[in-house]
């Protein structure tokens, strides 16, 4: 039997474990035309969780925007393009949609080596970006005439770096016009989400239902992990579940990877869950030493001070004298930088973001 964990790629069909609530909120969203700002620490399955709504939907036409690396008006206009693209089999049909509504730049076209289907992305934009902008939201208008639609922005917190004044108010007034579509902005900077969906001087202020993505809840692992276990003849407890759904954090990109490495060993006793664990640190040991190389001393102490502490109390005099610190103000200017990183995340306490990074730390 093919190893049923995925933890390299998105996670669909019998690899994506439960998330039933949200699925099913998400489809009356998108059959209700609702925008939902779709927000997480990364890791937590929210790609996943677009595509798999996606492959369920009846009567509704999906298009999915990647604008992760995105740094310009100019690269979210060649990601809208290419998102388009993806939908049309026939380079013909898009050829026209496209040549119908674009008047500002230049359209050329290719074909997706993976796929084969059209491709189309624009020979140049113009330094004036907002006709450009609303005559590619203007092929989504003229697309959603005849269906309705969904289009899923993700990591669209990207936008808010690209020094363009004028993008947010013009993609506002354009998307508030489109009663066939609804709109997903996912993404997993909290922080940079919220300022500009909550904040009222922000164009996108109260543009869309605010759904923030929770962990997995274990009894959720214990039904998936224990139906592919008995499918393939095999035997694991409740027990050992949860053991390794608790070293994972209830992330599922983690699980998964644990699960998969887990599989491979011919029993799943305490010494071959321990054996999966230390494999896994190994396996990623020159990723994460790469990653403390890159940091400063204090925010190499700030890391420890975090993992000794599990992210609590950090400021006491004692939890700072463990790890070296004779100021606070000290750890407040590395945790800034730590988070803008994504080394640390912060909820009720601040935590190592990579769960196995966090256990490599506490062997050093």
């Amino acid at each position: 039997m093919k190893n049923p964990f995925i933890y390299t790629q998105i996670v669909t069909d019998e690899a994506f474990c439960n998330r039933e609530k949200e699925r099913s909120d998400f489809k009356d969203f998108i059959n209700n035309s609702v925008n939902v700002l779709l927000y997480s620490h990364r890791k937590l399955g929210k790609t996943s969780l677009i595509r798999s709504v996606f492959k369920e939907l009846k009567n509704v036409t999906p298009i999915y925007i990647d604008l992760f690396g995105t740094t310009s008006t100019d690269d979210f206009i060649k990601n809208l393009l290419k998102g388009i693209s993806e939908i049309y089999s026939k380079p013909q049909q898009l050829a026209k949609l496209l040549k119908d509504k674009i008047k500002s730049f230049n359209i050329q076209f290719s074909f997706n080596l993976d796929t084969g289907a059209p491709l189309a992305f624009p020979a140049f934009i113009p330094k004036d970006k907002s006709p450009a902008l609303t005559e590619v939201f203007s092929v989504l208008e003229s697309m959603s005439k005849n269906k309705n639609m969904v289009v899923a922005f993700d990591e669209f917190q990207e936008v808010a770096n690209y020094k363009n004044e004028s993008f947010e108010k013009t993609m506002r007034s354009i998307i508030q016009r489109h009663n066939k579509i609804a709109y997903i902005f996912s993404g997993s900077q909290r922080h940079i989400l919220f300022e500009m969906f909550t904040d009222y001087k922000r164009a996108f202020y109260k543009q869309a239902q605010n759904y923030p993505l929770q962990p997995i809840k274990t009894e959720h692992y214990i039904v998936w992990i224990k139906k592919i276990y008995k499918k393939a003849n095999r035997r694991i407890t409740n027990k050992q579940i949860i053991d390794i759904v608790n070293r994972c954090e209830n992330y599922p990109v983690y699980i998964q990877e644990f699960f998969y490495r887990l599989w491979n060993k011919k029993n799943v006793t305490s010494s071959a869950i321990e054996e999966t664990e230390s494999d896994i640190i190994k396996f990623r040991e020159a990723e994460f030493i790469s990653a403390w190389d890159s940091l400063s001393l204090n925010q190499k102490k700030t890391m420890k001070l975090i993992v000794l502490s599990g992210g609590e109390n950090i400021y006491s005099a004692d939890n700072l004298m463990k790890v070296g610190f004779t100021s606070s103000s000290q750890v407040k200017v590395a945790l800034d930088m730590l988070q803008k990183k994504n080394f640390v995340l912060k909820n009720t306490h601040y935590a190592v973001q990579d769960v196995f990074f966090k256990k490599y730390i506490r062997i050093l």
